[in-house]
């Protein structure tokens, strides 16, 4: 079976990780972290950077930073993974969802636009696949009106757009480090931002809310959400070739770009929107009607012929848990759906081998 991911350890990071077990630097306090946030604030050209545990547990850190209630009403896109929205709903925000975009799949950042005014407190865009949405009028709007902006750009990191690096161009943004990301840790999140406070309050509650004055003494209630020290030494050594691993990624979407030219039943996502060129995450197709054949179909042939697959996220409103939470639509939400019900991503870790990937451009004309 040829994986959906596969990812690279060379022997950098090897020897990373070894250095920081010999120097016993493991835990979420020693100086692979601090390295890590420096390096990462550095790349994205954002004041602070905050390692943790996961991209989920930096979602919920700086989703919790904001203090958010029942009286609190947050623009979401319903396309994205549940952690994007987990934290919104433990709050008891009333969470309004928009549908994604054509052009990058995406929330349609003009809808979200449009819904902003002073009783909205947040709003949370996820880059989706490998390709960002434009933030520069929201930003200016949501700015005005003292709305928070945190971007989900978990699956992009080192994507720029024309305002900078994407996740640093907001109020805060949020990465993950797990095993399938560009930069891995197996696991692991950041946070970064240019928001003193908010990077101050988001390092409090991501080590139990310890006082600085006073240790084992809390005044609120935090996580454990410490990065280890081994993590952040692979994740360190990885850093320092995140050129490398994005050209690596393009490589395979251009491979399949031009393998799959032509194919009958469907389309690839788009190789620029934006002003930004796919940094491919994954390499993602939609189905088109006339296939004759669902996202679910054609990964049950894919798999038959020795090919793994993943299914696109499973749209927010659609889920058996949103009949528990307060979440409404802003608008229609029907090209979530077709995501959803057309939609999956192919073979494209950067450890996927020239040959597999071959192989899954033939497999997709063999079953026409």
């Amino acid at each position: 079976m040829i994986p959906v991911n596969r990812p690279v350890i060379d022997a950098d990071d090897i020897s990373a990780v070894v250095s920081a077990l010999q120097n016993t630097w493991i835990s979420g306090e020693t100086p692979p972290i601090g390295q890590l946030e420096e390096s990462l604030a550095a790349i994205v050209g954002a004041d602070h950077a905050i390692a943790v545990s996961s991209g989920t547990s930096a979602l919920d850190i700086s989703i919790n930073a904001l203090g958010l209630n029942s009286h609190s009403r947050v623009i979401a896109p319903t396309f994205t993974i549940i952690s994007t929205v987990a934290e919104v709903l433990r709050s008891g925000a009333e969470l309004l969802l928009v549908d994604s975009e054509p052009n990058t799949w995406g929330m349609d950042v003009s809808v979200a636009e449009s819904a902003l005014d002073e009783d909205v407190n947040l709003v949370l865009p996820v880059h989706i696949y490998g390709l960002p949405v434009q933030l520069k009028n929201l930003n200016k709007s949501a700015k005005k009106l003292g709305v928070f902006v945190l971007e989900d750009a978990a699956e992009v990191l080192g994507q720029t757009v024309d305002e900078g690096f994407v996740g640093a161009t907001s109020s805060a943004g949020v990465y993950s480090f797990y095993a399938n990301k560009i930069v891995t840790g197996g696991e692991g999140g950041a946070i970064v931002t240019s928001d003193k406070d908010f990077a101050k309050k988001a390092r409090y509650l991501r080590n139990l809310c310890f006082r600085p004055e006073e240790r084992f003494v809390h005044t609120d209630i935090g996580w454990n959400t410490r990065m280890s020290g081994i993590q952040a030494a692979l994740i360190n050594a990885q850093l320092q070739r995140l050129p490398e691993l994005l050209e690596r990624k393009r490589i395979i979407g251009a491979t399949y770009r031009e393998g799959l030219d032509g194919h009958p039943w469907f389309d690839l996502q788009k190789q620029f929107a934006n002003s930004a060129e796919n940094v491919y995450w994954v390499v993602a197709l939609l189905l088109r009607d006339e296939s004759g054949i669902s996202a679910s179909e054609l990964q049950i042939k894919l798999r038959e012929a020795g090919v793994d697959t993943r299914r696109f996220f499973c749209p927010i409103h659609m889920q058996p848990f949103s009949k528990k939470f307060k979440i409404h639509q802003i608008t229609d939400l029907s090209f979530s759906e077709r995501l959803w019900k057309m939609g999956l991503y192919l073979p494209s870790g950067i450890g996927n081998t020239d040959e597999e990937i071959e192989k899954v451009i033939d497999v997709l004309w063999k079953i026409v």
